[in-house]
């Protein structure tokens, strides 16, 4: 067998391997963005009853506390999210570390209080 026929095969294999790659970061990008959609809508409609509770004739902090607790979960939601983004790598991902960190510093501090 000739060097040209045992190339053959391998040259086959790299075009698939790398639709197939592409396909599953589609796939995963895809899933990844709807969570994240989801989980920032979640923070903001979260935020915007808080505040609607925060302003009632009594407050109601209680109902706010609570309310605040799940928009600071859908924020880590979305944290994590982005974070799924960095299991593929690529020269374009490189953001996204920075990104999921701030987020996740931001609510931190929320929660603490000293934001």
């Amino acid at each position: 067998m000739t060097s040209a026929q045992n190339s053959l095969p391998q040259s086959e294999e790299r075009p698939r391997a790398s639709f197939r790659k592409a396909t599953t970061r589609g796939r995963t990008t895809e899933s990844t963005a709807k969570e994240l959609n989801e989980s920032l809508c979640a923070v903001i409609i979260n935020a915007s009853t808080c505040l609607r509770m925060l302003s009632a004739d009594p407050p109601n902090v209680e109902g706010a506390r609570e309310t605040t607790g799940r928009a600071i979960r859908a924020s880590n939601r979305a944290a994590e999210a982005v974070s799924w983004l960095t299991a593929f790598p690529d020269e374009t991902d490189k953001v996204i570390p920075t990104a999921t960190a701030s987020i996740k510093h931001v609510a931190q501090e929320k929660t603490e209080g000293t934001g």
